[in-house]
């Protein structure tokens, strides 16, 4: 009504005269110091929600991935199934043998002056890293074959230049590869009495290219280790072991080993470093992620870097960075420890 709006401006103007006339400053201060206070919690509340509702979205995410890989995993062991055949004997072999799987970076296609890598290519190289693995451990009379996969076995979305290069989207590049692993896995277990494979996480397929949106966890090569599971299901001489925080620590006749990606280590401090972390010194330390094959020992450790399948992409080229693709396997004695290491060197497959 009018009568009420004819009176309500100079009313509001006194009102907030009356408060400012009549209220001490200390309280005053006091006021506007909880006011203060509310916006930055209801700030913090908000930052917080948004977190929560990113994390729930990750959490579904993977959910709905794990359950598309369920129901292809499970039409591969219908029409497509891994026969296990028992080679268990009472022979007890003196030597294990430990191949380096790292950096095969599974859906890019690379064609530069140096180096050229694509799907095809990919599976060759792959083909003759499981039959030098077998034809090495037939040579060394190796019963138990360890396996270390140290990650970065897609290309996933890290680099622009890998987002570009990358012909399959990542989730595609997750199923391949661990179904590529699966079939190395039982080729190995017609062949070695006991297969222990370590599965270490790298950086190319975690779910966001900048690493402080995401946690460790948050890594898609985290379902290759469930999908072998599934896939391998029958082979009761394989053994798996997945890393809980980016490392694994294992023993292999005697010798303390610890395997790591290499994205959170560096050859010329890593022994310091993850000794601290462990409260352990390690005979050896294996890493990927550098593409480079380098052997440094350290004191009581030796650090052994494996080389890359794909070899030599843009983003290295950018960098003025060489090596050769390359995977190692590795020769344990009894009694020498680590007695020796053969490149298997990719660059040329007939």
């Amino acid at each position: 009504p009018d009568v009420y709006r004819k009176f309500w401006h100079p009313y509001s103007e006194g009102y907030e005269d009356g408060i400012k006339q009549g209220t001490p400053s200390d309280h005053l201060e006091s006021i506007e110091e909880k006011t203060r206070e509310f916006e930055i919690q209801k700030i913090q509340f908000q930052d917080q929600k948004r977190e929560y509702r990113k994390l729930l979205r990750n959490e579904a995410r993977f959910m709905k991935i794990k359950e598309d890989i369920e129901q292809s995993v499970s039409s591969l062991n219908e029409y497509q199934p891994y026969v296990y055949e028992d080679l268990s004997s009472d022979d007890i072999n003196d030597k294990e043998g430990l191949v380096l799987l790292s950096d095969w970076h599974m859906g890019m296609e690379v064609d530069n002056t140096f180096n050229k890598f694509n799907k095809e290519i990919f599976n060759q190289r792959v083909r003759k890293v499981v039959e030098k693995t077998i034809e090495y451990g037939k040579k060394n009379n190796i019963s138990t074959l360890h396996v270390a996969n140290l990650g970065d076995m897609i290309s996933g979305t890290l680099h622009v230049s890998t987002r570009d290069q990358s012909n399959e989207d990542l989730i595609e590049q997750i199923t391949y590869v661990a179904e590529v692993l699966s079939n190395c896995l039982s080729e190995f277990a017609k062949h070695f009495k006991q297969v222990k494979y370590y599965n270490v996480i790298g950086n190319h397929a975690r779910i966001l290219p900048n690493k402080n949106d995401v946690g460790l966890k948050e890594n898609f090569e985290y379902l290759i280790p469930w999908y072998l599971e599934a896939r391998l299901k029958d082979f009761d001489n394989i053994d798996m072991v997945s890393d809980e925080d980016g490392m694994i620590m294992a023993n292999i006749m005697g010798e303390e080993i610890v395997f790591v990606h290499g994205n959170f280590d560096r050859a010329d401090s890593c022994v310091k470093n993850i000794s601290q972390m462990t409260g352990n010194v390690p005979d050896h330390i294996f890493m990927g992620h550098i593409h480079h094959h380098v052997e440094k020992e350290n004191g009581h450790t030796t650090v052994i870097v494996n080389g890359s399948l794909i070899g030599v992409d843009d983003h290295t080229v950018q960098k003025r960075l060489y090596a050769k693709p390359s995977q190692k396997f590795i020769v344990f004695d009894k009694e020498e420890g680590l007695e020796s290491t053969y490149h298997i060197k990719l660059h040329k497959i007939k």
